[in-house]
């Protein structure tokens, strides 16, 4: 068990990370894109939201009309995170996952 006045433990405790990305994620997928904020869409984080703001990425539907622009293309939209943002594997997957069930949410074709 985990003390919570000993100050060597972990803080926060991991399942509240999942608990928070899973959160997220949810309500990214129940909003509306005009009302989410970049550094709202799951898998941005402040070094990626400096990164997508120096790229003139500054909103999340910018971000998805990227995505959209590329055709959808997961693999196409990793390496651009990864080109232009120095987000790399895991963490770009972080962000193109949910943007494109978004994405097939949003655009039915």
């Amino acid at each position: 068990d985990r003390d919570e006045k000993d100050p060597r433990a972990p803080y926060p405790p991991p399942e509240a990370k999942m608990a928070t990305t899973t959160m997220k994620a949810q309500n990214f997928q129940a909003t509306p894109l005009i009302d989410v904020k970049l550094k709202e869409v799951p898998g941005v984080g402040p070094k990626l939201l400096e990164k997508l703001e120096e790229a003139n990425i500054d909103t999340a539907e910018k971000l998805m009309g990227h995505f959209l622009v590329m055709g959808r293309d997961t693999d196409r939209f990793k390496t651009w995170l990864e080109d232009v943002c120095e987000i790399r594997g895991q963490d770009g997957a972080k962000v193109v996952e949910p943007l494109a069930e978004k994405a097939d949410k949003l655009v039915k074709v």
